[in-house]
């Protein structure tokens, strides 16, 4: 069967509650080709993949399927809004001096 975003791995056919997230005030969600982006009510960037082809931001293995938390350059700059393309993902950031557009993947 194949991998379900959020560390099982079961085909699920209904909508079920990622309990990885559990505890995390999930505000919005970017789905790309293999991986998914959820965006936390503080402002912080967590990935998850079934994809072989990128770490999405995190420093983790290629192909986790449980959300970890978005590393590097965006770990301390609160993000209000998140966009997924193909195999990349945009974050709009909220700087003292402005909003800056973040972007990582291919």
């Amino acid at each position: 069967s194949d991998p379900e975003y959020g560390g099982s791995t079961k085909s699920v056919n209904t909508p079920r509650l990622v309990d990885s997230l559990h505890g995390i005030f999930i505000v919005q969600a970017a789905i790309g080709h293999f991986f998914t982006a959820v965006l936390s009510r503080e402002g912080r960037i967590y990935t998850f993949s079934w994809g072989s082809d990128a770490k999405l931001g995190h420093q983790t293995e290629p192909q986790d399927q449980t959300p970890q938390l978005m590393k590097g350059a965006l770990e301390h700059v609160p993000v209000v809004q998140i966009a997924a393309g193909y195999c990349y993902l945009l974050a709009l950031g909220c700087q003292p001096s402005g909003m800056s557009v973040y972007s990582v993947g291919c």
